[in-house]
């Protein structure tokens, strides 16, 4: 629920960083920015998207992929801000839209103040520099006369978004009291109605009592709990979860709102960036599936083989037999009874036996092709599950390479592809004491990693018989058993079993890997294993250092 009074709160809690340098500002989305802003010695990285749908701001402790090639909005940015401090943040009269003041020297080397104001607000959010003076610089969205009857351009004096109800931040108890009365304010409407930048929910709330200015006044004044709350049997989220039941407490609204939209967000531009490539994975699996039964009834259809050999063979043993039958007895010298055999009245007996000896020589030769398309098609399933599990816990670039391999794999036809260069992919990299763990995250970085990057002692850590990511613990020496213990940590984390317990992580030595020949993926077989049972632990991996 992210109205006026829970920016306001997210204000507050990024206001330490006033005084702040911007170091860096990347692209990790078309609409969304990391700002790497320098303070007291330590970099926090602020998130700012203007995205209709998931628009926000926040600190962020996640791994956003940064685009190769940044847009001319990231670029202008660079040129304009980059080293800018930031002098103040606030919210507008407590509106979605948050004003920070910056102050850097521009190219004469003179210092000067602009103002970068985010407009947080669905499908009109917005990202706007202006000069000192509020004219605008540029946006990231530009816009005519429009549904607000201002223009959003360069050179264009920047306006506020004006109305007549009241700012409620600052307001005391007493005043706020007088106001309800003042305005007669006896429901959740005139509520909305009178003050600026709350929610129907807040609005709601308030009225849960006699006291509505005073629960009010506590609302958006008293301690807060941010929560992922159950509204209506949907997930939403608040700066206090009222009485709804709690999903997850969280210590910042900003660790809220890291995990509320990280997932969500990355799926969402993930599908966007791949043409929805886990739908298409997800349709592969499917057919594969779907044909796995059909080889499955083929080759059950096959058991009736010998009997074919067994007619064709009787019938042979009865060519005195003349007439024209749809079957006949005949005697069975293998069990020594009598049996009967179906007949094509349009054939001889001769004939007959001929047909069923074909039918016994088209089953013996369809069966090895059946069996080898089973084992076609089972290969087919293990891979794409493989992938299934990958594009899930894909981020951005993750995703691209998936995609580069089942082009190149001849899965997906994109036009006017080329093969780029190759370039050595990116390992998500943990430093745990003095160890380095690396972690390949889909098939080729795992490729890379297990049968290129590594060396012959370093220790290889994967799931045990099922998805998951390799992990390769590099060490010089003195490898322990805390550094054992953390390899399986990684490994059952970035597994299909992430979610279980007592899960089994075998490892062992990379000179005993060895990838398996003519298979897709990064299927590997490995000798001199040992397997450890480890409950995966999200906390844990959370405090290691990512090395970046």
């Amino acid at each position: 629920m992210f109205d006026g009074m829970f920016l306001n709160k997210i204000i507050d809690e990024i206001s330490f960083l006033k005084t702040g340098r911007i170091n860096k500002i990347t692209e990790s989305g078309d609409t969304d920015f990391i700002f790497t802003i320098r303070y007291q010695r330590t970099n926090y990285n602020l998130m700012i998207s203007s995205s209709t749908q998931y628009f926000r701001i926040h600190l962020t402790k996640k791994n956003y992929d940064s685009v190769l090639k940044p847009k001319s909005f990231t670029l202008f940015l660079r040129k304009h801000i980059e080293g800018y401090i930031i002098e103040n943040i606030e919210t507008y009269k407590s509106d979605r839209v948050v004003i920070f003041t910056l102050k850097g020297l521009n190219e004469l080397e003179d210092l000067n103040t602009k103002y970068l104001i985010c407009e947080l607000m669905g499908r009109y959010s917005n990202i706007i520099l202006t000069d000192s003076n509020y004219v605008i610089i540029d946006s990231i969205k530009h816009d005519g006369v429009g549904e607000f009857n201002r223009t959003i351009m360069p050179n264009v004096k920047y306006e506020f978004l004006e109305n007549n109800k009241i700012d409620p931040k600052n307001l005391t108890k007493d005043e706020l009291e007088k106001i309800f009365i003042d305005n007669n304010i006896d429901n959740p409407k005139k509520l909305l109605d009178t003050f600026n930048g709350i929610s129907k929910l807040l609005a709601i709330k308030s009225f849960k009592n006699d006291n509505a200015y005073s629960n009010f006044y506590d609302y958006i004044n008293n301690d807060i709990s941010p929560s992922i709350i159950k509204i209506d049997n949907k997930e939403d989220f608040y700066f206090i979860p009222f009485d709804y039941e709690i999903i997850k407490r969280y210590e910042t609204i900003s660790e809220l709102l890291d995990d509320f939209y990280y997932d969500i967000d990355l799926k969402s531009k993930i599908k966007l960036k791949t043409n929805d490539l886990e739908s298409f994975i997800n349709k592969e699996l499917k057919k594969y599936q779907k044909k796995l039964i059909k080889l499955n009834d083929d080759l059950n259809n096959t058991n009736d083989i010998d009997k074919f050999k067994l007619y064709g063979e009787l019938l042979l043993s009865s060519p005195n037999l003349k007439d024209k039958k749809k079957h006949i007895i005949v005697f069975n010298y293998y069990d020594n009874k009598e049996i009967e055999i179906p007949l094509d009245e349009k054939y001889s007996i001769i004939d007959n036996s001929n047909r069923y000896y074909k039918k016994y020589q088209k089953a013996k030769t369809s069966i090895n092709y059946i069996k080898e398309q089973i084992n076609i098609t089972n290969n087919e399933i293990e891979y794409f599950k493989l992938l299934k599990y990958q594009i899930e816990n894909s981020t951005i670039n993750e995703a691209l390479e998936i995609e580069r391999e089942l082009i190149n794999n001849k899965y997906l036809f994109k036009k006017n592809y080329k093969e780029t260069k190759k370039q050595k992919p990116k390992l998500l990299t943990y430093i745990f004491n003095d160890s380095i763990f690396y972690v390949g995250k889909n098939n080729i970085q795992n490729d890379y990693l297990t049968n290129h990057f590594s060396k012959p002692n370093d220790l290889w850590f994967h799931i045990k018989n099922a998805p998951g990511s390799h992990v390769v613990l590099h060490k010089d020496n003195n490898i322990n058993e805390d550094d054992i213990r953390m390899g399986a940590y990684l490994a059952s984390y970035y597994s299909s079993f992430s979610d279980s317990s007592s899960v089994p992580v075998d490892y062992t030595f990379i000179k005993y890997v060895k990838k398996i020949p003519g298979k897709k993926g990064c299927f590997v077989s490995y000798a001199h294993e040992k397997t450890l049972y480890i409950d995966p632990d999200k906390n844990i991996i959370d405090e290691l250092e990512v090395k970046k």
